[in-house]
C-alpha cells in the first residue's frame, strides 16, 4: 500500500457464500496464526475478522463481523486487506515479525535486509553485509526485541 501506516497483508477475492464468506489471498505469514478477532483496514476502514478458514487445498476463506450477506461481500471484492504498522507487534510468529516489515531496512547497524522468500514451510531472507547471503528466517537466527530484528549469528568475519 503507498501509504505508510498500513501494510498491505492480502486481497479480497469473490464472495463465497450467501453468509458473508470472501475468498482472501493473503500473505502466507499470516496463515500461521490466528487472525480471529483480529482489526484489519480496507480502504483505512477498520474491520475485525470473525473468522478465516481454510477452503480446499491451499484455499482460504475470511468473514468480517456485521458482512453477513453476498451483496455487502461483494462490495469488497478485489480491496486489499492492510494492517497498520504500530500494531505489528501482535502478529508475531515463534517471537518474530513478518519479515516483510524490514525489507529494505538495516538491522544489527551494519547488515541490510534485502527481501524473503519462501521454501515449502521455511522462510529465507536475504541479507547484505560484504555479500549478499541467504539464512532461513526463524528463532535460531533471528530475534525481536523493542522493535528491532537482530541476527543473534555472525554472517561473515
Amino acid at each position: 500500500m503507498i501509504n505508510k501506516n498500513y501494510y498491505n497483508i492480502g486481497i479480497l477475492g469473490k464472495p463465497h457464500s450467501l453468509k458473508g464468506y470472501l475468498y482472501i489471498n493473503h500473505e502466507i505469514f499470516f496463515r500461521s496464526l490466528n487472525l480471529n478477532s483480529r482489526k484489519v483496514h480496507i480502504n483505512e476502514k477498520e474491520y475485525e475478522i470473525e473468522e478465516v478458514k481454510t477452503h480446499l487445498k491451499n484455499r482460504f476463506l475470511v468473514k468480517f463481523k456485521n458482512i453477513d450477506s453476498i451483496e455487502k461481500a461483494e462490495l469488497l471484492r478485489n480491496q486489499n486487506v492492510s494492517i497498520k504498522i504500530e500494531d505489528k507487534d501482535s502478529y508475531l510468529y515463534k517471537g518474530l515479525p513478518w519479515p516483510a516489515f524490514y525489507i529494505n531496512k538495516t538491522i544489527n547497524k551494519n547488515i541490510k535486509f534485502l527481501g524473503y522468500f519462501y521454501s515449502d514451510n521455511f522462510i529465507f531472507c536475504n541479507l547484505f553485509t560484504a555479500e549478499e547471503v541467504v539464512i532461513p528466517y526463524n528463532e535460531h537466527y533471528f530475534t525481536y526485541n523493542d522493535q528491532s530484528l537482530i541476527l543473534k549469528n555472525k554472517l561473515v568475519n
